[in-house]
């Protein structure tokens, strides 16, 4: 059977099991598809006089002498010959039955890049092997695998081996090829190849980018697993019921005589997409992309209330009790006719308090429930919840957002509206949220200027504060955003108390105000509250305020240290001000000597105030890890493909999966369970 148990592997026994099993490895062909990340040609011997600096090289050689250096830190240094050329080995890091090995006449291989010091030539921490005896050279590449701890590089080897002499092949094959050619080899063959190549292969052939046959089999296979886990998932959900909402009632008429504003035309047209989704019986599943001002929650809102006015429950999650504080303020000024109907549920509340409010939820007298996390425990019960609105979804873990939706009760799906101000670029979002529909308000409401955006020295600071304080006097409200709470003896970075201090020595007591992850929230809540009336000029904050704190007077951005912010990160922070018909700035203060990516990263901000624009640059500086962590897409990494640098074979993909889904289940599912096994379900979170 092709998911034996992992013990019954060789000298594999529990420790070894966990230890797998923290990779995501459950089964004999779990690790079969484990597969490498990189491969090191250990097939010949390079001539020490025969290396560049920087070259990764595998050299033997004589240990000649070898001594422990205690300045400028503790290290071990092996002078190793091979006759003619010598080299240093240098370790920083060792224990003492280490250093007993490296002893002056042993035979040594080694395999690292080589590096220039004042010594000379040098490998630091390289692959190293002392042998009693000159052994045979491997006659293949030698695979570099993702490991733990506790199992090495020649374990996990080993592992594989055993996995692939146990696997039954012939089982497992899945014959494709009446649906696209497959460059005619089988999946014993491509996973030989890639565990395993013939030293004449390339390595750049193999690795990321590669366009080795073995590896475009496995890459297009599991990216169509994955694309038929979406296309099943989106099936699925056609089966599923939903409550219909489609009524107009007191709810809507609340919201049309508070809102202030006139909705622009990609609110409306947003707006008439959600609502035809939420008439229907099966269960939306909509993504509005925005940015930072566009009138996402007013989007939602106005939406809500199609199922608040045909009698149901909607459920507004925030990923923070802050901006769930705010919510429930706005919320509660929209709606002035159904105020005993709305509350917040978050883990802050009094036990009495608390138990009243999930009383109220189950016997449905709470109709729009403002919450965060502490939703999702499992005595928040509903009468008959409708719809589900998750700002900034990928705050949410995927199984907190599985467990929401599941929360509509009486056999139904709760309608799922979730809204990010991260743009999604085109490439990501027709794989990643596949299962999704997705709308984008690309209007930002009239009025609204251009945020002015420029890059300063570190070293022009005390010019920056003089700015400051000329610009307070004018009334202008100013953020000043630092990386940390406290300062770090790791990294030179300002502390947001280091900074208070100083400002408020510069510009006055009176003028500044701390904001952090680490007050309490009725003092969050207050600075806030001094800075929106302009009781104080200057919030003097960390990241806390990245998402929803909304303060339309504030115009003036500070970033400080921000080479050290992702792009997408620093542009939801420009995003706190700009949000009137002021002219707003956004200063990025950073060290006095950029690298080139960072200037890169930075000027890149400079030059744009289109999210998706900036987005698109985050993708190609950084990948998708910056826009879409794990968590936030739903789904676990790929083993093997990346949605960015493979993206030309997505379309072929996509229409693949949708052949094999239609014309042959059970192939369907072979894949799904080979490649995306446990995993899928999230997608639908």
């Amino acid at each position: 059977m092709p998911n034996k148990e992992l013990n019954k592997l060789k000298n594999v026994g529990p420790a070894t099991i966990a230890q797998l099993n923290n990779l995501g490895i459950q089964s004999i062909q779990d690790l079969c598809f484990h597969l490498p990340i990189n491969y090191q040609d250990k097939t010949k011997i390079m001539q020490i006089s025969d290396i560049d600096v920087g070259d990764e090289a595998f050299v033997e050689g004589k240990i000649l002498s070898v001594q422990t250096i205690y300045k400028p830190r503790k290290m071990l240094v092996a002078k190793i010959s091979n006759g003619s050329s010598f080299f240093n080995l240098r370790l920083f890091y060792f224990h003492p039955n280490q250093s007993k090995q490296f002893r002056s006449g042993a035979h040594i291989r080694c395999f690292g890049k080589t590096s220039l010091s004042r010594y000379g030539l040098e490998m630091i921490h390289p692959d190293y092997q002392i042998m009693q005896n000159i052994t045979p050279l491997s006659k293949t590449l030698n695979p570099v695998y993702r490991i733990t701890k506790g199992i090495s590089q020649n374990k996990m080897r080993s592992l594989i081996k055993l996995a692939m002499d146990d696997y039954n092949f012939e089982d497992e094959e899945i014959d494709l090829s009446r649906f696209y050619n497959d460059e005619s080899l089988t999946i014993r063959e491509a996973l030989n190849i890639i565990h395993a190549p013939d030293p004449t292969i390339p390595i750049d052939e193999l690795t990321p980018g590669g366009t080795h046959p073995a590896r475009v089999k496995l890459l297009k296979e599991e990216l169509i697993a994955f694309q038929i886990g979406m296309v099943s998932i989106k099936n699925k959900q056609k089966t599923s019921k939903a409550y219909e909402c489609k009524n107009n009632g007191k709810w809507e008429n609340d919201f049309k005589h508070t809102f202030p504003f006139e909705l622009t035309n990609a609110q409306k047209r947003v707006s008439r997409e959600i609502n035809n989704d939420i008439a229907e019986t099966s269960p939306m599943m909509r993504l509005v992309q925005g940015d930072v001002g566009s009138g996402k929650t007013a989007v939602a809102l106005l939406s809500a209330t199609k199922a608040l006015d045909s009698g149901y429950q909607v459920v507004f999650m925030a990923p923070t009790t802050l901006l769930a504080q705010q919510h429930l303020e706005s919320i509660k000024n929209y709606f002035p006719s159904h105020q005993d109907e709305i509350a917040l549920l978050t883990s802050g509340l009094r036990k009495k308090e608390r138990d009243e409010i999930i009383e109220n939820i189950f016997s449905g007298s709470i109709k729009f429930l403002v919450g965060t996390h502490a939703v999702l425990q499992n005595d928040v019960n509903f009468k008959a919840l409708a719809m589900v609105i998750i700002d900034e979804q990928h705050r949410f873990g995927v199984n907190q957002r599985l467990t929401l939706t599941r929360k509509a009760d009486n056999g139904l799906s709760a309608h799922q509206l979730t809204l990010t101000a991260t743009p999604i670029p085109r490439t990501l979002s027709m794989s990643i949220y596949a299962n999704m529909d997705v709308s984008v308000i690309d209007e930002l409401p009239p009025g609204r200027l251009p945020i002015e955006t420029s890059m300063v020295a570190i070293s022009a600071r005390d010019k920056l504060i003089k700015r400051v304080e000329k610009a307070i006097k004018k009334d202008s409200l100013v953020y000043w955003i630092c990386p940390l709470v406290e300062e770090s003896e790791t990294l030179d970075l300002s502390s947001v108390n280091e900074r208070f201090d100083t400002l408020k020595e510069s510009l006055g007591e009176k003028n500044v105000a701390l904001m952090h992850g680490k007050l309490s929230n009725g003092e969050k809540k207050e600075a806030i509250y001094k800075f929106k009336s302009g009781e104080i000029k200057i919030l003097i904050s960390t990241t806390v305020i990245e998402v929803g704190v909304d303060v339309p007077d504030a115009d003036i951005m500070i970033i400080e240290n921000a080479e050290r912010f992702g792009l997408a990160q620093l542009h939801q922070l420009r995003g706190r001000v700009g949000r009137s018909s002021k002219a707003s700035f956004c200063i990025l203060l950073h060290k006095d000597k950029l690298t080139e990516l960072s200037q890169e990263r930075l000027s890149a901000l400079c030059d744009s105030n289109d999210g998706f624009a900036i987005a698109e640059k985050d993708l190609e500086i950084r990948g998708p890890g910056e826009i879409l962590g794990s968590q936030q897409t739903g789904v676990l990494p790929f083993r093997y493909a990346n949605l960015v640098r493979d993206n030309k074979y997505l379309t072929d993909t996509k229409n693949i999966a949708e052949r094999i889904y239609d014309a042959d289940k059970e192939k369907a599912n072979q894949l799904m369970k080979r490649w995306i096994s446990g995993i899928i379900s999230y997608a639908n979170a």
